[in-house]
């Protein structure tokens, strides 16, 4: 070993060595750094406590001011002590969750009044994952605009966290007509969790621009991308999206394939019946054609194409539940005019009738 050491040339040995000192000394320095948040733990509750109690007690004034509130937080050194700050960030998040409406406007102020957005905006362009995470996550809590440029570099992280946090942002604070544009530049697959996630925020914000999401039901976009803008058709039934669908619907992935049928059901459209038709003579899935056969019983009320196709299958198909579905689709391609007209016809009547006659 020692011979060894010895024919290694001398800059390539201090090179070594020196690569070992830096490296320890910037464990230890990033060691130092954190560890005041970790000791003190009693004198961190406390401090804990007296942000409770402030926070408390701005929550609970009818008019707010928050000028006299903020001086004392300043003076307690939320802004320039990283303990302390770190403390007060974890109590404002814990009591940001539970609350709405006015309260949780007057924790938006707080926030900004302290200027703890500026801090949290640069720190989206730190080299640590954990903290620009946890920026970025205050910065969607509190619905505060950064701009558009830095949020898509994060959308194209290395990350895949920050990647989906970036992505979730987007979609809750932005109004302008690109925010779907991380459906095209996406390479990885949206888990499913992703995929609930991104159907809640785009449904639960209504004035939010929609974009047509039938252009990203296409063989060259990810299935996951696919199966998410299948969603989202069918919630906003966006009947623009049935010739992509049909253009498709032959493909390999049952389980896609499956809900492309289920989708053109939901937007049943009597363009649909002949390929619906083509497709189950070809198809071997028993699910898929469940599927089909109830799509069909949707689109095809008092269609005498339909109606024959069904009464056919009754009698070549004996699979007990297969046979149900082919029945309850044939009761609504056959629905009498007093079940289903009758309603119709009283909805539309419904609302000629002025409301107050509707009181009495």
């Amino acid at each position: 070993m020692g011979n060894l050491l010895h024919n290694i040339p001398t800059y390539l040995l201090d090179f070594f060595l020196f690569n070992i000192i830096v490296i320890n000394i910037g464990m230890f320095l990033v060691f130092i750094y954190n560890i005041p948040v970790i000791i003190n733990s009693e004198k961190n509750n406390r401090i804990r406590n007296i942000f409770s109690e402030i926070l408390s007690e701005i929550i609970l004034l009818e008019n707010y001011e928050n000028t006299e509130k903020i001086k004392i937080l300043k003076k307690l050194k939320v802004q320039k002590n990283r303990r302390i700050r770190t403390i007060f960030i974890k109590v404002l998040k814990d009591y940001s969750i539970f609350l709405k409406g006015t309260e949780f406007a007057t924790l938006t102020d707080v926030y900004k009044s302290l200027g703890l957005h500026v801090k949290d905006i640069k720190d989206l362009d730190s080299i640590f994952t954990k903290r620009v995470l946890e920026a970025l996550d205050r910065l969607n809590r509190f619905k505060i605009v950064v701009n558009r440029t830095k949020l898509r570099k994060l959308q194209k992280h290395k990350n895949s966290d920050i990647r989906e946090l970036a992505n979730a942002y987007t979609l809750n604070i932005y109004d302008s007509d690109d925010i779907y544009d991380f459906f095209d530049f996406t390479t990885e697959p949206f888990t499913p969790w992703q995929q609930l996630e991104y159907f809640q925020l785009i449904t639960n914000r209504p004035l939010a621009p929609k974009a047509d999401f039938g252009k990203w039901i296409n063989p060259k976009y990810e299935s996951s991308i696919i199966s998410l803008s299948l969603d989202l058709v069918a919630y906003y039934h966006q009947e623009t999206a049935i010739e992509p669908i049909h253009s498709m619907i032959k493909i390999d992935h049952t389980k896609m394939r499956r809900k492309m049928i289920r989708t053109l059901g939901i937007l049943n459209q009597k363009q649909s019946i002949d390929v619906l038709m083509d497709l189950y003579l070809k198809e071997n899935d028993i699910k898929c054609k469940t599927e089909i056969v109830k799509s069909l019983g949707y689109m095809g009320y008092k269609n005498e194409k339909v109606i024959h196709f069904l009464e056919e299958l009754l009698k070549t198909e004996f699979h007990t539940n297969f046979r149900k579905a082919i029945l309850i689709a044939l009761s609504r391609a056959t629905a009498s005019e007093s079940i289903l007209e009758n309603k119709i016809y009283r909805y539309e009547l419904e609302k000629t009738v002025p409301d107050e006659q509707k009181i009495l």
